[in-house]
């Protein structure tokens, strides 16, 4: 009997030990389908632009999307189109990141949750936007004198990011120039078309500007422009008639800054007023009535640096050709 008691106890004791190790907490265990929360809503937005402000600015990119048994993310920031890793176990929607230079950068995050389940987002990208640089080599040069008064003016200018840069001239007799000679431009070039005041000081300055708001502002340069091109073609000349074995003298008078005129054309005491082209280096004398029954014209080419006029022209008298040749006109010092 005292058997069948103990062997009756011992049972219960076994059992009882086996009904206590299976109350024990089970491990975590994932059950049905889970996803770690996708990291959206970046900031910088995609495509965004910010304002390069210097050396050591920090960005701070924030996310969205934070799973509910989230434990950390993954940054992952650079130039790169595949950005490399930049911080890990990152315990908040944010990071701060720190560039030195403008232009484009990429950035991605990683979630992954106390199941170890993880999600990558895209790759996002914004973009950091230097100003331009500030235009240098002005042509004329500094200080530069005897510019002609329809000077083509130059600088040189470079954006850090390659960008598509546009220009605004500032062209002044004050030493603050303010007066715009032309804005938009897209070239780094600009030929004044309208003369400018001889034996001038003249004073100009050049404003960039990029796509996104940036702009920079060239030093104010300054020249001092000579006589007028047109001068070199005034005073006395010799005409020459090579066909005709014939010359005589003629006398050329400014009428304005691209004409000049002569009161004894053809040594017929006629007037005539010729137009000089500086672009294309030629001259031309329209059809002109000198009196009653004749008439004439004349064009041909110039050389500023000598005054030299060479061109062909026509007498008529009376509706019939009097006389065709060769003029060459050679300016006398």
């Amino acid at each position: 009997m005292k058997r069948k008691i103990i062997f009756f106890v011992t049972l219960l004791t076994i059992l009882g030990l086996i009904t206590i190790q299976s109350c024990k907490k089970a491990a975590p265990v994932a059950t049905g389908s889970r996803l770690a929360a996708m990291p959206a809503s970046p900031a910088p937005a995609v495509d965004a632009v910010i304002p390069f402000t210097g050396t050591g600015q920090s960005i701070n990119l924030t996310w969205s999307g934070t799973a509910t048994d989230a434990i950390k993310w993954d940054v992952f920031f650079g130039t790169s189109a595949s950005p490399k890793l930049a911080a890990s176990g990152v315990t908040s929607d944010s990071y701060t990141a720190t560039i030195t230079k403008g232009g484009v950068y990429n950035w991605q995050v990683s979630t992954t949750d106390a199941f170890n389940l993880t999600t990558t987002s895209p790759v996002w990208t914004f973009d950091v936007n230097s100003n331009p640089n500030v235009p240098t080599s002005p042509i004329p040069t500094l200080n530069k004198t005897g510019v002609s008064c329809t000077p083509t003016l130059r600088w040189a200018a470079t954006d850090p990011e390659n960008d598509a840069l546009t220009y605004d001239l500032l062209l002044d007799v004050a030493a603050t120039p303010t007066a715009v000679a032309a804005s938009g431009l897209t070239d780094t070039s600009y030929v004044v078309t309208s003369a400018l005041i001889p034996f001038t000081v003249y004073y100009w300055q050049v404003v960039v500007h990029d796509p996104y708001g940036g702009q920079s502002v060239s030093p104010i340069w300054k020249f001092t422009t000579g006589a007028l091109p047109i001068s070199a073609f005034t005073g006395n000349y010799n005409a020459d008639e090579p066909a005709e074995a014939y010359s005589y003298g003629v006398s050329f008078a400014m009428v304005t800054s691209s004409t000049i005129q002569t009161t004894n054309y053809w040594n017929s005491s006629w007037t005539a007023v010729f137009t000089l082209d500086f672009t294309n280096l030629t001259y031309t004398l329209p059809l002109t009535t000198f009196q009653t029954g004749w008439t004439g014209e004349e064009a041909g080419i110039i050389e500023p640096a000598t005054g030299k006029m060479v061109g062909t022209y026509t007498i008529w008298q009376n509706g019939a050709v009097a006389e065709q040749g060769v003029h060459t006109y050679t300016h006398l010092k």
